[in-house]
């Protein structure tokens, strides 16, 4: 089938991708990009760094005008445009002009739908208010930095503790406000297992950010049309500004009435080609659900490199190409003050809802040898197959360094590495750059060690869930020092010496559950493998010790 007309439903990231790839590949067939905003292409994961003034030009962001695409690759852009309807078997679109009203369809032959995902806007109380706004699109950033400009706003509540309200946090914090975050679960970023989470908790606290959990947002009260506070179910919060970013959901209207099959996670489902369930219709970004590449299972992962990639691979086979995306591993990374948040592959929750049998691992590091300045901690997680010992999933909050570990990681992952190849990466290595060791190794080595021994390692999340489930009672034992205790302890643990456990095991019974923890999870590995071979059946260690227990 000759391709004449290509339509692209949808601009800022994956849309003009598509657009730009077909024509690169066809330089006569006729595109159109229909964009229902102001501007057709931007760098929208810019925009908190543009609120904070780290970006100072908000022009910067703008990657390409609908001028430029007609001037540099004859694509016609209609910007302020909707796409209300298609008709597959006609294989038409009706458009309306929402500048004018106006209504027209629009013929294709090929098309590819990139409509994105539109932020949460909870039904609560006060939502209309002046001084509440979301963070999504170019104009929203717009609106909220003149905002501030005008207004001078000294009170901002975030709600929302995901990504982009943290983002946001940081950049109101460093413009002077007193900031605080609401967030209704009981933890902020749910991308990240709970033991890592709770430090970048902590770190927010001690940057002055006030953190709510447990409590969502119930009404907004205003003087004169404008905000002055937000009611919690727990308390009453004094705010000149509001920004939620409660988190966002995949636009599929308008390929829902189209027939185009939905998925599970709520987006549109494609295959490898990025083609929908009706021939000829392609669809790619935020809007489309893809393949995990660990767990196999349909996840939705709303990210801008993603949105490229799966732009381009629409773009080139709506004109009969034959490119294909294999699927993601939900890489993550942000930046939260000082900072700096990853994952990669699989965390905890997401192990056990694939049904796989794995357990974790936590070291804690340096991006540089001790002796070397400018050197700056992190902690790393891994999570491996105890059946096999392959690389499951990595997660990592620290410093300088954490982001080329998780790359590294993400790329093990990818291509099938186990522990073993893992332990063997040539990594480059100088002072300035990495310990002789780096902390990949040392997790890599520790897990090996873990997995020859048979020790089952627990983190923070599987021993509440253990200790919750009722099945068995769970022994927990502290084996730090009475000093170390003054700094806390875990609810419901005995405290015995090594040597005292070891030993006489006080009053414990060996037949029961017995989770093991130190100050980050040295010693209580080598009691747990001394437990194991004095014939302690079900011995745990707690992996990152009391060092990573969230508060």
């Amino acid at each position: 089938m000759k391709i004449n007309r290509l339509l692209v439903v949808g601009g800022v990231a994956a849309g003009p991708k598509a657009a730009a790839r077909a024509r690169r590949l066809d330089p006569e067939v006729e595109i159109t990009i229909v964009e229902r905003g102001e501007h057709i292409s931007y760098a929208a994961c810019g925009l908190p760094y543009f609120l904070s003034g780290s970006v100072n030009d908000s022009r910067v962001l703008l990657a390409r005008s609908p001028e430029e695409f007609k001037k540099r690759q004859n694509i016609k852009v209609l910007t302020r445009h909707l796409v209300e309807s298609i008709d597959p078997p006609g294989r038409t679109a009706e458009v309306r002009s929402l500048a004018e009203g106006r209504r027209f369809s629009l013929r294709y032959d090929r098309m590819v739908i990139a409509t994105g995902a539109g932020a949460l806007i909870p039904p609560i109380p006060g939502v209309d208010l002046e001084g509440v706004f979301t963070l999504r699109t170019y104009a929203d950033g717009l609106a909220l930095k003149d905002y501030i400009e005008g207004k001078s706003p000294r009170r901002a509540v975030v709600a929302g503790g995901g990504a982009v309200g943290l983002e946001a946090v940081e950049a109101l914090a460093a413009l002077g406000m007193k900031v605080c975050l609401v967030e209704m679960a009981d933890r902020i970023l749910p991308s990240l297992d709970e033991d890592l989470a709770g430090k970048v908790s902590a770190h927010l606290r001690d940057k002055g950010v006030e953190v709510h959990l447990g409590s969502g947002i119930a009404r907004i009260d205003g003087k004169n049309g404008r905000i002055r506070s937000v009611a919690t179910k727990k308390e009453e919060i004094a705010a000149d500004l509001l920004l939620l970013a409660a988190g966002i959901r995949p636009e599929t209207e308008l390929a829902r009435r189209a027939g185009v099959v939905i998925g599970p996670t709520g987006a549109i489902r494609v295959d490898e080609r990025m083609e929908t369930s009706l021939p000829g219709v392609f669809a790619a970004g935020d809007c489309v659900e893809l393949k995990h590449l660990v767990s196999g299972a349909p996840v939705w992962a709303p990210l801008g490199s993603t949105a490229n990639k799966t732009g381009r691979v629409a773009g080139e086979n709506a004109l009969g190409g034959s490119a294909t995306f294999e699927g993601v591993l939900g890489t993550l990374i942000l930046k939260v003050f000082d900072l700096t948040a990853a994952r990669t592959g699989l965390g905890a929750r997401e192990v056990k809802e694939a049904g796989l049998d794995s357990f974790p691992t936590v070291i804690f590091d340096s991006s540089h040898p001790h002796y070397y300045p400018g050197g700056e901690g992190y902690v790393l997680k891994i999570e491996a197959a105890n059946k096999d010992g392959r690389l499951l999933g990595a997660q990592a909050v620290g410093g300088t360094g954490v982001d080329k570990r998780i790359d590294t990681l993400g790329a093990a992952i990818r291509f099938g590495a186990d522990l073993g190849g893992l332990a063997e990466l040539d990594l480059a290595y100088a002072p300035p750059y990495s310990p002789a060791l780096d902390g990949i190794i040392t997790a890599a080595y520790v897990a090996a060690s873990k997995r020859t021994q048979g020790i089952r390692s627990v983190d923070a999340g599987r021993l509440k869930e253990m200790r919750s489930s009722g099945a068995e009672k769970v022994q927990l034992v502290d084996i730090r020092s009475p000093e170390e205790r003054k700094e806390g302890v875990i609810p419901g643990s005995v405290s015995l010496t090594p040597r005292e456990l070891i030993g006489s095991g006080g009053d414990l019974d060996p037949g029961l559950p017995t989770v093991v923890y130190c100050g980050q999870g040295i010693r209580s590995l080598r009691a747990a493998a001394a437990l194991k071979k004095a014939g302690w059946a079900k011995v745990f260690d707690l992996a990152g010790g009391y060092r990573l227990w969230p508060d």
